[in-house]
């Protein structure tokens, strides 16, 4: 379980954040470690976020539970664990976008999970082309959510997905205020803890 914990921080500073079980031994199987997982997720420590194969209902029917992302019960836990000092969480934007975005979204994962009764978070990407950083749904629409640090408007992956699915509204979270561009609606982070509305 040390092992597994241990390694959370630099598995969410990759590119992609996938969990990857060689890193903790080269030689490392998932079902080596699989009871490690639950227990860290079952005590409230830790909140694993599934692959979605494709965004239909129910998501959870359609979750791949062999690739996930493991995010933190707290971004400032997270931030203590990788050795952050204070200031350099004061010091401005710059480390929210460093890191690959670690923080940013471990604190979305982290108001979305605290802010619904469902236990369970999705995420959905497609061969090496695109990812959304978070699927969910509510009242039987899905709602997918692109994190961003900083004000970074841009939103491909978010588009590819709204295309390739007919999906509409589009949702992007970032430093900017709310508005909507096109299909585009964009949530301040500060408002996280009102997703999925």
């Amino acid at each position: 379980m040390t092992q597994v914990w241990n390694q959370i921080p630099s598995q969410l500073a990759n590119e992609n954040k996938k969990f990857i079980f060689s890193a903790l031994r080269k030689s490392a199987r998932g079902r080596e470690f699989t009871g490690a997982l639950q227990w860290l997720a079952d005590a409230g420590l830790t909140y694993p976020t599934y692959a979605l194969s494709k965004p239909n209902l129910p998501l959870a029917g359609y979750a791949d539970r062999s690739v996930f992302k493991i995010y933190l019960i707290d971004v400032g836990l997270l931030g203590a664990f990788s050795g952050l000092e204070a200031e350099d969480l004061t010091a401005g934007p710059k480390i929210f976008s460093e890191f690959n975005g670690a923080l940013t979204e471990n604190y979305v994962a982290q108001q979305i999970f605290s802010s619904r009764e469902k236990k369970e978070l999705f995420y959905w990407r497609s061969e090496n082309v695109a990812e959304v950083d978070f699927v969910e749904s509510n009242k039987q629409r899905i709602l997918p959510l692109e994190v961003k640090a900083g004000i970074n408007p841009r939103s491909k992956s978010l588009k590819v997905f709204g295309k390739k699915y007919s999906v509409n509204p589009l949702y992007r979270t970032n430093l900017l205020n709310f508005h909507q561009s096109d299909s585009v609606i964009n949530i301040p982070l500060y408002a996280m803890y009102r997703f999925p509305w």
